[in-house]
């Protein structure tokens, strides 16, 4: 019994002291919680458009639902303490400093709720709810001025906290307008031009009428409106031209149509300059997108931006030296001067990174050179620029249904993973690797592009892919998915059966990684790609593969096998060797078709039969085959999809497929130009 109530009496200390604890620490913990987040936001908002990595991207993703949340619990849990401190008399003592050093906090985390000038907006859905956070902005703010009416005194903190209420609407207000600008009615709004009433055609057909009266005899005419030809491209300008071509083909992000005149402007740029700067170029136009859906670009780039920013960063230092300065703190938590001191000094800090990364920008190249400024201002804008951030992440993911299906690195407890039914999911993640976009593939798809503009030819239906070859491989009555799923297994069954990679034959590396960039974007990423029954079909692919794997006494190594990193690359690598040898063992002289009907969607044997057809071609051949096969496909799949998916994938470190799909409408070459711009300007002819 003695034990028993030792043990209880032991049991009630601990819990009161852990809530004595929480209690006196739950609102500094919050307050440093939602600043440390935003330092995540401020680091790492803005990489994610040049890093592909899921790491990045979930880390990115909590920080910034988090960030909102924590601070409004720590604006209710600071109006509860206010509430403490006010007692039963219903007022504050004026000698106490310690609620109105609370009250402080309030619009320094208003401000915070502002979030930093790298990220506005996690997707394009968090712009589209732009009124919510708007509404958001009225209770923060309502909720900021309930704790500073609450805790008001004579003191000068209160007076300091009004000064912080201003800089934190000026944050949070930019934030919440810069979303209602990049939503996709707003933008459509904006992109829109001026509606055209078109000429006054009621007065020509009067003074028509009026000359016919009078015995003329008339007709009309259309006089033929000479347009200015485009300005020629002049080499070293790239960050102009790209600036100017964003201004047209922005468009294309949220579906509108571009003219005739627009198409021709671009292609007669794009014919005129290497691969090489015409993917610069696109690279910048992208980037520049990206900040306009992303960030606070729309509103930050502006004199009244430089002057927002120069207010906010001004009024902060000064709230900064006037609390430093004027009073003394003896009622106060030394911990609570300590937090306080600190965001004011993060604070601060984050204002001057944020100047810096404006000035770091390519928007800022691009003001400096319409603006002609002085060589003394370029080398002084220079010298406090950051180091560049890439502009994409240059890389194209892997996914090999080979590797996925013989599971030969599963993941970690991938038992209790299938139990709960999330191991396919995460298999996906886990199989998925990268390799860095080569500058012969760029080459290659800038002049197949070329060739195409030059010709006007593109591929309408996914069995003209190949059109060559088609009767042989998969027919004209193939679905895009179809084409992707059994390529991709004739690809790799070329590559591991036949140790491609030791011959040297050209185009195979490149084939291979096209091949895993297409698949990866079936299995991950649908929408980017031509409606069809994709998932249904990798579905009974995947289900057929492991099935005939699992029937195979050799499908798994070795357990003696299993020794480091290096042992454990050469043991997948020999894993897909037999894999591969496995399945071009089995006979199919029969149709699969034939044997299993309709109902499954399967092409695992579809592409084996491919392999059979293409091996009829000597090994140098069969490669060039295989690989402008694939560029094709690359770009049927680019000119198919749609621009909102493509704004989508820019904060997943940006798609060589987006690359494409921009490239081909600067060449004219996609279903977005119909219209023709100017006027028909008609003169009556008196005779």
């Amino acid at each position: 019994m003695e034990i028993t109530e030792e043990i209880k009496t032991s049991k009630a200390l601990f819990d009161v002291d852990l809530r004595k604890i929480w209690k006196e620490w739950e609102l500094r913990a919050m307050v440093l919680f939602t600043l440390g987040v935003q330092i995540v936001l401020l680091l790492l908002g803005n990489r994610r458009k040049s890093s592909p990595t899921v790491r990045l991207r979930v880390l990115v993703w909590c920080a910034y639902l988090t960030s909102d949340y924590v601070a409004t619990v720590a604006l209710g849990v600071l109006s509860r303490k206010l509430g403490e401190v006010n007692g039963t008399s219903g007022h504050l003592d004026d000698n106490s400093k310690l609620a109105a050093l609370w009250a402080l906090w309030a619009p320094l985390l208003l401000l915070l709720l502002g979030g930093p000038d790298t990220i506005t907006a996690y997707s394009l859905e968090d712009n589209a709810l732009w009124l919510r956070h708007l509404l958001a902005l009225g209770v923060q703010a309502g909720a900021t001025a309930y704790v500073l009416f609450m805790a008001w005194t004579s003191s000068s903190l209160s007076v300091l906290s009004l000064v912080m209420i201003l800089v934190g609407l000026i944050k949070y207000g930019e934030r919440t307008w810069v979303q209602w600008l990049a939503s996709k009615d707003k933008l459509r709004e904006s992109m829109l031009s001026p509606p055209d009433p078109s000429p006054n055609y009621p007065r020509f057909m009067a003074e028509y009428s009026l000359k016919q009266a009078e015995g003329y005899h008339v007709t009309a005419d259309e006089v033929i409106e000479v347009q200015v030809p485009a300005t020629p491209y002049v080499t070293g300008d790239l960050i102009i031209k790209a600036d100017e071509l964003l201004q047209k083909f922005k468009c294309l992000f949220i579906d509108l149509i571009l003219s005739y005149d627009d198409r021709d402007m671009s292609r007669s740029i794009f014919k005129g300059i290497s691969w090489n700067d015409a993917f610069q170029l696109i690279e910048i136009e992208l980037g520049f997108m990206y900040d306009l859906l992303y960030t606070k670009a729309m509103l930050l780039y502006s004199v009244w931006g430089f002057l927002r920013r120069f207010i906010t960063f001004s009024l902060t230092l000064l709230v900064l030296a006037f609390f430093s300065l004027t009073e003394k703190y003896a009622n106060c938590s030394p911990v609570d001067l300590y937090i306080t001191y600190a965001l004011l000094a993060v604070i601060i800090i984050f204002e001057i990174y944020s100047i810096l990364i404006l000035l770091s920008s390519d928007w800022t190249d691009v003001w400096l050179s319409k603006h002609n400024k002085s060589r003394a201002l370029h080398r002084a804008v220079t010298c406090v620029q950051l180091p560049r951030q890439p502009r994409w992440s240059n890389s194209i993911a892997q996914f090999s249904l080979l590797e996925f299906c013989i599971n030969e690195n599963p993941l970690v407890c991938h038992g209790i993973l299938k139990r709960l039914n999330i191991n396919e999911k995460l298999d996906k993640y886990h199989y998925t690797t990268s390799e860095n976009v080569e500058p012969k593939l760029k080459k290659k798809i800038f002049e197949r592009v070329k060739e195409k503009s030059e010709k006007l030819e593109m591929p309408t239906d996914p069995g003209q892919i190949g059109r060559e070859h088609t009767d042989e491989i998969w027919g004209t009555e193939a679905e895009f998915d179809q084409i992707i799923l059994t390529l991709h297994i004739a690809t790799e069954l070329c590559f591991y059966s036949e140790k491609v990679k030791e011959s040297g034959f050209p185009n195979y590396k490149l084939s291979k990684h096209l091949s895993r960039y297409m698949l990866y974007l079936l299995v991950r990423y649908p929408f980017t790609l031509p409606n069809g029954i994709g998932q249904i079909r990798i579905r009974d692919t995947f289900a057929e593969a492991i099935k005939f794997f699992e029937e195979q006494a050799h499908s798994k190594p070795k357990p003696e096998e299993r020794r480091g990193a290096s042992s454990a690359d050469r043991r997948s690598q020999k894993a897909l060797e037999l894999a591969c040898n496995m399945l071009l063992k089995v006979n199919t002289e029969v149709p699969p078709t034939k044997v299993k009907g309709g109902r499954s969607k399967s092409v695992l044997f579809d592409g084996c039969r491919l392999v059979r057809v293409l091996n009829k071609e000597d090994r140098t051949k069969k490669w060039e085959i295989i690989w402008n096969l694939w560029v094709d496909v690359l770009l049927y799949a680019a000119r198919q999809s749609r621009g909102d998916c493509h704004a989508d994938q820019l904060r997943r470190g940006g798609e060589l497929l987006t690359h494409v799909w921009l490239l081909l409408a600067h060449f004219g070459l996609t279903d977005h130009f119909k219209m023709t711009q100017g006027h028909a300007i008609a003169k009556l002819i008196l005779i």
